[in-house]
């Protein structure tokens, strides 16, 4: 196991263990996961199956619909930032062309034309 995988375990289950919502940001989606979400979605998953896609800036948060729970999310987006809302109320900022792995269940998006968190 890479220096880098044992860090992102690591803090993965400190984040499980501590109750936070969501690991670090991956460096990039799974092969499968991002060959189906195109710019300029943001794509949510359960596991390798795609649940939703979401384009629409917006000044407040959009429900999840299908996608509540997903367990990734991938932001194709190259200027954009991506809010996620948690049931337990916390939030998370994903950077542009990015992928975020959940820990909590995430029932909300808010995509924003800031470009960095």
């Amino acid at each position: 196991m890479t220096i880098r995988k044992r860090l992102a375990f690591s803090v993965a289950a400190v984040a499980v263990g501590s109750g936070l919502a969501f690991a670090p940001l991956a460096s990039a989606a799974p092969q499968s996961v991002a060959a189906g979400c195109s710019y300029p979605y943001v794509c949510f998953y359960k596991g390798s199956t795609k649940t939703g896609q979401f384009k629409d800036v917006t000044s407040g948060w959009q429900g999840l619909g299908a996608s509540k729970g997903a367990t990734t999310m991938v932001n194709t987006r190259h200027d954009d930032i991506v809010y996620t809302h948690f049931t337990n109320g916390q939030t998370w900022c994903t950077p542009p062309d990015n992928t975020t792995t959940f820990y909590a269940v995430v029932d909300k998006i808010r995509i924003s034309s800031a470009s960095s968190c």
